[in-house]
């Protein structure tokens, strides 16, 4: 058996759409869909489809694009954690994105594949009430 040609792409949010683009010098071409269920399978079938080769053949992984605007934030609550430092504070820039892209509109669902984390867990930490001082 052949090991597929793993392909990189990665899929932004562009109003109502998920835009996909690859990393890949073979692939010059960008594809969209509006579901966000269906990014990993459009993104195979359109690399499949410019590479012409039979999509069982290639794996697409995909990485889904935090918003530059909330990317420091979770970048730097991720660092906190990671070092062991105010968690509290942590927590709450966490909190914070998850509260702003769920006002840009996305749904639970979205933000949870651009953060890593399950739907479950985006609406735990959305509903988390925020402490007072």
């Amino acid at each position: 058996m052949t090991t597929p040609r793993t392909i990189e792409a990665t899929a932004s949010h562009k109003g109502n759409w998920w835009e996909i683009s690859f990393q890949d010098d073979d692939l010059d071409t960008v594809t969209s869909t509006r579901n966000i269920y269906d990014v990993e399978a459009t993104a195979t079938d359109a690399a499949a489809l410019w590479l012409d080769v039979n999509p069982a053949t290639i794996a697409v992984r995909v990485t889904y694009a935090l918003p530059e605007a909330y990317r420091s934030t979770w970048e730097s609550a991720q660092a906190k954690t990671v070092a062991g430092e105010d968690e509290a504070e942590a927590a709450q820039m966490r909190r914070t994105v998850i509260a702003n892209l769920l006002a840009d509109g996305y749904t639970l669902e979205e933000a949870g594949k651009i953060l890593g984390l399950s739907k479950g867990r985006i609406h735990q930490l959305a509903t988390v009430p925020t402490p007072t001082a």
